[in-house]
């Protein structure tokens, strides 16, 4: 391991207090709020001394990105990881949990990481920023786990002649990176994702007040009907 130098240790404690200082403008005023001026005043900095640090506003929101990620990631996989009786259904309910909690806990953050187009998927390495990155991890923490409820028992999914052809090809070529689940299982894992996503996203940004006063219910609900249809033995919901 290499020893950090006094100066590095000092680079690194400024970089961590200028991601400090974006993450609390963040949360007060939103992504528009986060500009480099912004966290200079904040910090009683100049302007170009920030730039010493990150070289453009796109450079400090992508490692706020990666640092927002990692740390809703870090969250997951804990619950994932932290009871070793769990099986694989008790596994899905506990992330699919955690997302909803930390995304309510942090709706700024959470517009943040989700509420931008992601780069390109395809992108040659030398050209993922570390958000990026970022997101590829915490992506794989469901992606991983719904391939292994599928090779463990494979569920039923539609039929690959009822896709269509574009959508099939779409499909095949994302194959490998659910570890070798056929197009029809992909399909069904991200049908099932964009609606717990979906579900998330409308309780976090106050689309769903008009129903329930408290969206809880109704998200155990969903969960236990993806996780029957699955074929994971699911917990009754409350």
């Amino acid at each position: 391991m290499v020893e950090l130098t006094r100066r590095d240790r000092q680079r690194a404690a400024t970089v961590a207090e200028i991601k400090t200082a974006a993450r609390k403008l963040l949360v007060e005023g939103g992504a528009p709020s986060v500009g480099l001026r912004a966290v200079a005043r904040e910090l009683g900095l100049s302007a170009p001394a920030l730039y010493r640090y990150f070289g453009s506003h796109e450079d400090l929101i992508s490692a706020l990105i990666a640092d927002l990620y990692d740390e809703l990631t870090d969250a997951l996989i804990s619950l994932r990881d932290g009871d070793p009786d769990a099986d694989l259904g008790d596994k899905l309910f506990l992330i699919a949990g955690g997302l909803r909690d930390w995304a309510l806990a942090h709706p700024a953050e959470f517009g943040l990481l989700f509420g931008a187009p992601v780069p390109n998927p395809d992108a040659d390495d030398h050209e993922l920023t570390p958000g990026h990155l970022a997101a590829m991890r915490f992506a794989a923490v469901f992606k991983e786990l719904v391939a292994q409820i599928y090779h463990h028992q494979p569920f039923p999914h539609p039929d690959e002649e009822s896709l269509g052809p574009e959508l099939l090809a779409q499909l095949r070529r994302k194959s490998e990176f659910f570890d070798g689940m056929p197009a029809g299982a992909v399909y069904l894992s991200l049908t099932y994702w964009t609606r717990l996503y979906g579900l998330i996203c409308m309780e976090v940004f106050g689309q769903l007040h008009w129903a329930f006063e408290d969206a809880g219910a109704y998200f155990q609900a969903q969960l236990f009907e993806i996780g029957e249809a699955l074929g994971l033995d699911c917990p009754v919901p409350e």
